[in-house]
């Protein structure tokens, strides 16, 4: 049978590096094997630039998972085409915030919107030490509650994986959904404690306070049209202040 396949984005960058360290770790809780992925541009020069960066990246990877099974794959053209390629298969696809050469940019809402597998933007805190799983809980009638619950799932299914408790969060006062929304995730995974808040404002600003204390913050995407997906207010924002890893659920 085989693995799971976890794929991360490598330029060389800073925030390229912090990726690549903290798929390593979840590869190795996951038990998943690790693919490191560096786009170039053709020519000479830039093969052996993308040598280098593919070398140092698979370093910092076995540096702190020695027993993940790790290989790095250096591709021809743009990031964004050479990543959705990669994660083909995989069950998640990694990327830092922002970085340097042709991992710069917009990658991260790119790939988030159009990978059929879930991704990771890396991002704020990425250190792995405390905090809970925070997920935005939307109480508005109109809202797919079926959506909500399949993020609500993998946001216990995140915390159970992580040893946290899930923070699920709805923008405005106070209501009486907490146990239509959380009893049956408490009920599948009693080992994770869940508390649910309401907090005053607008979601994506909440949601963006909120995450300064969360290890992780869970969004699903919205469907757009018959092929592509589309983030939201919320999960736009998160991507672009949010203070830990944002997991955009498939």
């Amino acid at each position: 049978m085989e693995k799971t396949r976890i794929v991360v984005g490598a330029s060389g960058s800073p925030a390229s590096v912090v990726a690549v360290r903290w798929a390593a770790a979840e590869a190795r809780l996951r038990g998943a094997q690790l693919r490191v992925v560096v786009a170039y541009h053709r020519g000479h020069a830039g093969q052996a630039e993308t040598a280098g960066v593919l070398h140092d990246a698979v370093v910092h990877a076995r540096a702190g998972a020695p027993e993940v099974d790790i290989s790095g794959m250096a591709l021809p053209g743009y990031a964004v085409p050479a990543l959705l390629k990669a994660a083909e298969g995989a069950a998640l696809l990694v990327v830092g915030e922002k970085g340097g050469g042709v991992f710069a940019g917009a990658v991260g809402g790119q790939v988030a919107t159009r990978a059929r597998c879930s991704v990771v933007v890396v991002r704020g805190r990425a250190d792995r030490g405390s905090g809970p799983v925070v997920v935005c809980v939307d109480d508005d009638t109109a809202t797919d509650d079926r959506a909500t619950d399949s993020v609500l799932g993998r946001a216990f299914e995140e915390a159970a994986l992580h040893g946290a408790e899930v923070l699920a969060v709805t923008a405005g006062r106070g209501g009486t959904a907490e146990d239509r929304r959380l009893d049956p995730w408490r009920q599948r995974y009693r080992s994770v404690p869940a508390q649910r808040e309401y907090v005053p404002g607008k979601p994506g600003k909440v949601l963006v306070e909120t995450c300064r204390q969360a290890r992780l913050a869970v969004v699903g995407p919205r469907r757009h049209g018959y092929e592509g997906v589309m983030l939201g207010a919320v999960g736009s924002g998160l991507l672009h202040g949010a203070d830990c890893p944002v997991l955009i659920a498939r």
